[in-house]
């Protein structure tokens, strides 16, 4: 499908849950603070009580950014909190959301024997966990995929959802990022090659983000805020040939607000590919933490930096998204947002399908 005829998705609400910063209300100024304080996490403020026992941390940190975030593009309110929706999917982006779960399951069977485990904890060991219970959760019944790609994760789940949306899988998409810290995770950073790891073992940081995408048509029909349109987009590999694709977007797109990468994406890039970005934007150390989590921060960050933007018309520069390549990952990519959308098929005279 050309660029002139793919179907626009646009970015038409987001949301957050970090308890590990305080559970802040702007996102822009925690990150830009000094670290806060981790506040007590209690999911039934949001969730209420129902349905929640047994639920892993991610998980429930996951349903309630997917819900902030629904509620913002106007699906959910008050009186609506399922939708049982054929054509809404969703994508979760994480690497270490049951990762707990997992580990200590594998040294309960190693120790005493699969009877040990519990019938209650062994359901969460499932890769899958999280995607299927925001579905459930949410009556999200088209496609439903985790993604665990490494530190490109949350870019690799909103290009997914793009393109479900671009190809007729679904007309809307909740994209969800979540990781979790703890001493399986800080146990197998440890026992990475540090020769090739720029950023040692340093606590992850906990939290979910989410946002919702949609047909952008479609939410111009029902009058939804339109943060973005998510559009071009490219990845780099070490020890491959130059990064030609991944410069040519980031040409194509100067002067946008370019999210800056890791500093161990560095060596990923030939001729110094990010120098002389007419607007680069570092979010700082504790958002240099979010691992999976990195490309859906940025998202939820321009989002909430675009909030007074949308409401007076300004159409802004847009962004680009850049994640990948920490940690030993060996692979970077980014993803460009337009601030405004094309015009409407029904404002051009087209036929939309």
């Amino acid at each position: 499908m050309s660029h002139s005829t793919r179907i626009e998705v646009a970015v038409t609400g987001y949301g957050w849950e970090l308890p590990a910063l305080g559970h802040p209300v702007n996102l822009a100024r925690a990150l830009a603070g000094p670290p806060a304080a981790a506040a007590t996490f209690a999911p039934e403020a949001k969730l209420g009580k129902k349905g929640l026992r047994y639920k892993e941390r991610a998980t429930l940190m996951s349903l309630c950014a997917a819900k902030t975030a629904l509620q913002d593009a106007g699906w959910l309110d008050a009186d609506t909190v399922r939708l049982d929706d054929t054509q809404f999917g969703v994508v979760v982006a994480s690497n270490t959301g049951n990762l707990g779960t997992v580990c200590a399951a594998a040294e309960t069977i190693r120790l005493a024997h699969v009877d040990a485990t519990s019938p209650m904890d062994l359901p969460n060991a499932s890769s899958n966990i999280v995607a299927a219970t925001v579905a459930i959760r949410f009556g999200l019944k088209a496609l439903n995929l985790l993604v665990c790609s490494g530190s490109s994760a949350s870019l690799d789940a909103l290009i997914l959802a793009a393109n479900a949306i671009r190809n007729g899988r679904a007309r809307r998409m909740v994209v969800v990022a979540t990781e979790t810290d703890g001493l399986p995770l800080q146990s197998l950073l440890s026992q990475t090659d540090g020769a090739h790891v720029a950023h040692k073992p340093v606590p992850v940081l906990e939290g979910s983000f989410a946002v919702v995408l949609e047909a952008a048509f479609d939410a111009r029909q029902r009058a939804s805020t339109i943060y973005g349109v998510l559009s071009d987009y490219a990845y780099a590999h070490a020890g491959t040939a130059p990064a030609c694709r991944l410069r040519a977007l980031l040409a194509s797109h100067a002067g946008k607000r370019l999210y800056t990468p890791p500093v161990s994406a560095g060596d990923l890039l030939a001729h110094r590919a990010f120098d002389g970005a007419a607007a680069p934007c570092d979010l700082g150390p504790t958002a240099a933490r979010a691992y999976g989590s990195a490309a859906l921060l940025q998202l939820v960050h321009y989002c909430e930096s675009r909030q007074s933007d949308v409401s007076s018309d300004a159409t802004g520069d847009g962004a680009v998204l850049v994640a990948g390549g920490m940690w030993g990952d060996r692979r970077l990519g980014a993803l460009a947002v337009q601030a405004r959308p094309a015009m409407s098929a029904s404002e051009s005279g087209a036929v939309h399908p």
